[in-house]
C-alpha cells in the first residue's frame, strides 16, 4: 500500500527545525509549499526556501535547522600573506547576516599593491566561504600596506558614510585616496572637503558623514489672489481718524462688468535636488486649481472676470458668483449697514433711520422708509415714507408709494401715491399722481412737469400747499442755482479785473514780482470769463427750454381748499376759496377754473 511522505517542525532556543520522511511504495513526496505555508503561520519569515528543497530531497529523518534564534553575525574574511602567495579566509554569516562584499576582499587586495588575481575565483571563495586560507594570487609585491577605506551609500543616495582605518605599517591617508575611494563607488556629488581634510589630520574614522545630496523641493500648489476678497464682505469701514463707521459694513460685495474679481497664481514645479551619484532627484510639482467661476462670472486666462454689474457671492467650494440684485430679508439696518449697489434691490423690511440705499437698479421696499435716503432707477415702497425731515428719495424713472410724510421726493418721469401726501416737497418730471384713499395732499410743495392729480389739495384751516406744473422742477432749481453761481462769479470777475487794473497803473512789466502777479491774475480772468460766459449761455437755454414747455393742468376730484397756491407756468394764483371737483389751466394768461368732466 502507497504510503506518503511527511514532515513535523520542532523549535528550541536555537532555532525552527524541520524533520522530513520519504514516501514508501510509490506514495507522494512532501511539498515545499506545505512546509513554507506552516513556517509562516508559525510566524517564521527569516527561512531560505531553496533549502527546504534540499531538506525535502534528502529526508533524513531527522531535525534539521532552518531558522536560527540566535542573534545575526555578518560575513567576515581575513587577508595572510606568506613567502609563497597572498590567502583570503571567509567566514559565512549567521543567523541572517550580511555576507562578505566582494568589491570589499577586491579593493583590500588593490590597496595591498596586488594586482595579479582572479576576481571571478574571489566571487566562489566567498560563496564557498570555507573559513580556511584559500591561495588567490602567488606572489607578495613588496608595497607598503594601504589604509582601510570603506564607503557606505544610503539606500535613498542622499548620503555616504565613510569608515578609514590605518594598520600598523600602512601609509598614512590623503585626500587622493579619499577621493578615489569615494569616486570608485560612485560618489562625485556634494563631497564635504572639510571632512576629507579632517580625515586626513586624524588619519581615523568611523561611519563619518563625508557626502550629503541636495534634495528636491517641492513646488507650490496654484492659490487664488483675490482682488475682491469675500471674506471682507461685513466688516466695517475704518475711517481716517480710526474710528469706525458701523453704517458701511459692506453687507453685499458689489463689483462691475468686467472687474477683476480674483487671479490664479499658477502651480511652480519644484526645483529638482542631485543625489550624491550626481544623479537628479525629481522634484514634486505644485497641484493645479480649477478656477471657481459660477453664474455670470467669466474665466480670462488665469483670471476670474464678473460678467455683469452685480453683488459677488462666495458659495460652496469659494466658488464665486455675480447675482444682478440684492434681496434682504429684513431691515436695512446696523446689521446690513449702508447699500451701495449697481443692480437691483429687494428689501423685505424697511429703511431704518439715517440709513440709505443705492442702486442702479430698481428698489422696491415692502415695508417703509422710515428716516432713510434711497436712489434708485424705479422705486416701489408697499407702505410709506416717513422722511422724520430728513429723507431724500431720487428715483431716475418713477416712484410709487402709499403715502409720503415729512421728506423730499424726486422722479425723473412719475409719482403715484396711494394715500396721502403730508408736508412734504415732491417733484417729478412729468407727472404726480394721488389717487386713492384719500388723495390728500396738505402742506408742502408739490411740482411736475406736465400735471398733477389729487382728490384734496390743503385743507380747510388754510394750510400753505404748492402745486406747480408746467415747470420742469428740476431745471426750475437748476435756474436758482445757476443764478447764485452767477452772482458769485459776477463778483470775483470785478474783483480780478480791479486787480488786473491796479497792476497796470503800477506798472506791469517794472519788475519780476509785478510781472508774475500780473499774468497769475491775468490767466485767473480768463477762466472765470469762460465760467460766467458758460452760465449765462445755460440760463438763456433753460429760460428758453421753460418758456417752450405744454400747457399744465392741475385736477382736483374733490376739494381744492383756500392756502394753497397754484403755479401753472410762470402764472401764479392763490386760492381763497374752496374749490370743488375742478381742473386748473392757463387761458389768456391767467389760471381758469374749470368744472372736472
Amino acid at each position: 500500500m502507497p504510503q506518503n511522505g511527511r514532515y513535523e517542525i520542532t523549535t528550541n532556543d536555537t532555532g525552527v527545525y524541520v524533520s522530513v520522511w520519504g514516501p514508501a511504495n510509490g506514495g507522494m513526496p512532501v511539498s515545499t509549499a506545505s512546509i513554507v505555508q506552516d513556517l509562516l503561520g508559525r510566524n517564521c519569515k527569516d527561512f531560505d526556501r531553496a533549502f527546504i528543497g534540499t531538506v525535502i530531497r534528502e529526508a533524513i529523518g531527522k531535525p534539521v535547522l532552518i531558522v536560527n534564534s540566535q542573534d545575526a553575525v555578518d560575513g567576515r574574511y581575513e587577508i595572510t600573506a606568506n613567502d609563497t602567495g597572498i590567502y583570503v579566509s571567509v567566514w559565512s554569516p549567521a543567523n541572517g547576516g550580511v555576507p562578505v562584499r566582494k568589491s570589499d576582499i577586491i579593493q583590500n587586495l588593490l590597496e595591498r599593491h596586488c594586482r595579479d588575481f582572479d576576481r571571478d575565483f574571489i566571487g566562489r571563495v566567498i560563496h564557498e566561504a570555507i573559513g580556511q586560507p584559500v591561495l588567490v594570487a602567488y606572489s607578495v609585491p613588496e608595497a607598503p600596506v594601504m589604509p582601510h577605506i570603506r564607503v557606505k551609500v544610503r539606500p535613498d543616495h542622499m548620503e555616504a558614510r565613510i569608515d578609514v582605518a590605518v594598520p600598523p605599517g600602512a601609509l598614512p591617508v590623503t585626500r587622493e585616496m579619499l577621493l578615489n575611494r569615494l569616486k570608485e563607488e560612485g560618489v562625485v556629488y556634494g563631497i564635504d572637503e572639510s571632512v576629507l581634510e579632517h580625515l586626513v589630520v586624524t588619519g581615523a574614522g568611523k561611519n563619518i558623514l563625508c557626502a550629503s545630496g541636495t534634495f528636491s523641493v517641492s513646488g507650490t500648489d496654484a492659490c487664488l489672489a483675490y482682488h475682491v476678497d469675500p471674506d471682507s464682505q461685513g466688516k466695517p469701514v475704518e475711517l481716517e481718524d480710526g474710528r469706525v463707521d458701523f453704517k458701511d459694513i459692506h453687507s453685499f460685495l458689489c463689483v462691475e462688468r468686467g472687474q477683476v474679481l480674483a487671479e490664479k497664481i499658477p502651480a511652480t514645479p519644484g526645483i529638482p535636488g542631485t543625489d550624491v551619484f550626481g544623479l537628479p532627484v525629481p522634484a514634486k510639482p505644485g497641484r493645479d486649481l480649477r478656477l471657481p467661476a459660477g453664474k455670470n462670472v467669466v474665466v480670462a486666462g488665469n483670471r476670474l472676470l464678473a460678467a455683469i454689474d452685480g453683488h459677488l457671492q462666495a458659495l460652496a467650494g469659494r466658488r464665486m458668483e455675480v447675482v444682478p440684485v440684492i434681496r434682504i430679508d429684513g431691515d436695512v439696518d446696523y446689521s446690513t449697514g449702508n447699500i451701495d449697489f449697481k443692480g437691483s434691490v429687494i428689501i423685505n423690511g424697511s429703511i431704518q433711520e439715517d440709513f440709505s440705499v443705492k442702486a442702479g437698479g430698481n428698489v422696491e421696499i415692502f415695508g417703509s422708509i422710515c428716516g432713510g435716503m434711497v436712489e434708485g432707477q424705479s422705486i416701489l415702497i408697499h407702505k410709506g415714507i416717513q422722511g422724520m425731515k430728513k429723507s431724500i428719495i431720487k428715483a431716475r424713472e418713477r416712484l410709487v408709494a402709499n403715502f409720503i410724510e415729512n421728506a423730499t421726493v424726486y422722479a425723473d418721469r412719475e409719482i403715484f401715491i396711494g394715500d396721502v401726501v403730508l408736508n412734504s416737497s415732491v417733484f417729478a418730471g412729468s407727472r404726480v399722481v394721488i389717487e386713492g384713499k384719500r388723495g390728500l395732499v396738505r402742506g408742502g410743495r408739490i411740482s411736475a412737469g406736465e400735471e398733477i392729480r389729487a382728490v384734496t389739495v390743503g385743507n380747510p384751516s388754510g394750510v400753505n400747499t404748492e402745486v406747480e406744473v408746467a415747470l420742469n422742477p428740476f431745471l426750475k432749481d437748476e435756474l436758482l442755482t445757476l443764478e447764485m453761481e452767477r452772482k458769485k462769479t459776477d463778483a470775483l470777475y470785478e474783483t480780478i479785473n480791479s486787480s488786473l487794473a491796479y497792476i497796470r497803473n503800477q506798472g506791469a512789466h517794472t519788475d519780476a514780482g509785478k510781472k508774475e502777479r500780473y499774468e497769475k491774475y491775468q490767466n485767473d480772468f480768463n477762466d472765470v470769463s469762460e465760467r460766467l460766459e458758460a452760465i449765462k449761455q445755460r440760463k438763456a437755454g433753460i429760460e428758453q427750454l421753460l418758456y417752450s414747455l405744454k400747457p399744465g393742468r392741475v385736477r382736483v376730484s374733490g376739494f381744492l381748499h383756500q392756502g394753497t397756491r397754484v403755479s401753472i407756468g410762470s402764472v401764479t394764483k392763490n386760492v381763497t376759496d374752496p374749490q370743488q371737483f375742478v381742473s386748473l389751466y392757463v387761458q389768456d394768461g391767467e389760471i381758469k377754473f374749470v368744472p372736472l368732466r
